[in-house]
């Protein structure tokens, strides 16, 4: 598959000629908007936090991530409202799945900012010392089955 980007005038004439092309032979094509998504990194770290969390707050890992982190911390980067069949609204969450980079790193510091209000100091993306410590507090709590 081939990716454009329509700011570059030579991948914006290379999209159209590909269009063109696609036409000229009757084919169909789909096009999509391309988002960066978060990367491993961001996966990584935000299971530490999490995991952290819900065992400091006394919580399962689920609620962690999909009470506090997503409804309470940030529903305005998760939460949407559709409307079904027959025009009654509905309130849905996105998947972590769906966030760019840029909406992860908010996400986290938003979830960040709310563990600390309710006295939970999380460890920061780059405190390397801080994560470990974290990640030795919640594999001892696993460890012990509290």
């Amino acid at each position: 598959m081939a990716r454009y980007n329509l700011r570059d005038p030579r991948d914006y004439l290379a999209a159209i000629d590909f269009i063109n092309r696609a036409k000229n032979r009757g084919v169909d094509i789909e096009l999509k908007r391309f988002s960066p998504q978060r990367s491993n990194n961001q996966n990584s770290y935000l299971h530490l936090i999490l995991s952290y969390f819900a065992n400091q707050y006394g919580c399962t890992l689920v609620e962690a991530k999909e009470v506090y982190f997503k409804k309470l911390a940030c529903e305005d980067i998760f939460k949407r409202v559709t409307s079904d069949k027959k025009g009654n609204q509905i309130e849905c969450y996105r998947s972590t799945t769906e966030l760019t980079q840029v909406e992860m790193s908010s996400a986290i510091q938003n979830f960040i900012s709310y563990a600390s209000l309710n006295g939970i100091e999380l460890p920061m993306a780059d405190d390397y010392m801080a994560q470990r410590i974290c990640e030795r507090e919640v594999e001892k709590t696993q460890y012990l089955g509290t």
